[in-house]
C-alpha cells in the first residue's frame, strides 16, 4: 500500500513538473512571437509618415511589455517546476 501511494505521488509530482515547463515552453515561444512582431512595427514605423509611425511605435511598445511579461512567466513556470 504504502509502495502504491508512493508511486502515485511521484507520478504526480512528474506530471506538474512536467505541465509546469510545457507553460514555461509555451510562454517562451509568446515571448519570442512578441519580440518579431515588435520589430516588424518597429520597421514599419521607419518606412511610415507620422501617424504610422505613431501607431507602430505603439504597437512596438505593447509587443514589447507582452514579450517581457511572457519570458517573466516562462522564467516563473520553470522554477516552479524546479
Amino acid at each position: 500500500m504504502k509502495k502504491t501511494l508512493l508511486v502515485l505521488a511521484g507520478t504526480l509530482c512528474v506530471s506538474i513538473a512536467g505541465a509546469q515547463v510545457d507553460k514555461a515552453a509555451s510562454e517562451a515561444t509568446d515571448s519570442a512571437k512578441h519580440k518579431i512582431d515588435q520589430k516588424r512595427a518597429e520597421s514599419d514605423a521607419k518606412k511610415s509618415g507620422p501617424i504610422g509611425k505613431t501607431v507602430n511605435n505603439v504597437k512596438s511598445d505593447y509587443h514589447k511589455r507582452q514579450s517581457k511579461s511572457s519570458a517573466d512567466k516562462a522564467k516563473k513556470a520553470l522554477k516552479d517546476a524546479g
